[in-house]
């Protein structure tokens, strides 16, 4: 599959693949033709990146998990280490927004307060 192909099924942008590619994130096979072809897997696992990037991962961390996930003899306790260490960063920017929607209730409640008492 190219990464056009891929873009289309996978709803991800082309300049993102690209960047992934660029990364080292996509390896791919050349084919007779001169094409680089995905294979389904990869392309299945791109779709997992994209979701830690957009969760926040950074990318030194996603390639030491890529890496982790190639290698042989058991790694999983590190790539574990390395998602958990990316859960934990999700739920302390969510806190981060709870409070902020906290304050916001807060602040609406104080305003309808108002209104109430000056009626």
């Amino acid at each position: 599959m190219t990464l056009q192909e891929a873009s289309r099924r996978f709803h991800i942008k082309m300049e993102t693949l690209d960047f992934y590619k660029a990364n080292g994130l996509l390896k791919g096979t050349k084919t007779d033709a001169g094409d680089t072809d995905y294979q389904e897997a990869e392309l299945r696992r791109a779709v997992q990146l994209h979701f830690l990037l957009s969760a926040g991962m950074d990318l030194d961390a996603l390639k030491r998990l890529i890496a982790l996930m190639n290698a042989k003899g058991n790694t999983d306790a590190e790539q574990v280490r390395i998602l958990r260490k990316c859960r934990y960063q999700l739920l302390e920017e969510i806190h981060g927004k709870q409070q902020s929607l906290d304050q916001v209730d807060y602040l609406i409640h104080e305003i309808k307060g108002r209104k109430v008492k000056g009626g």
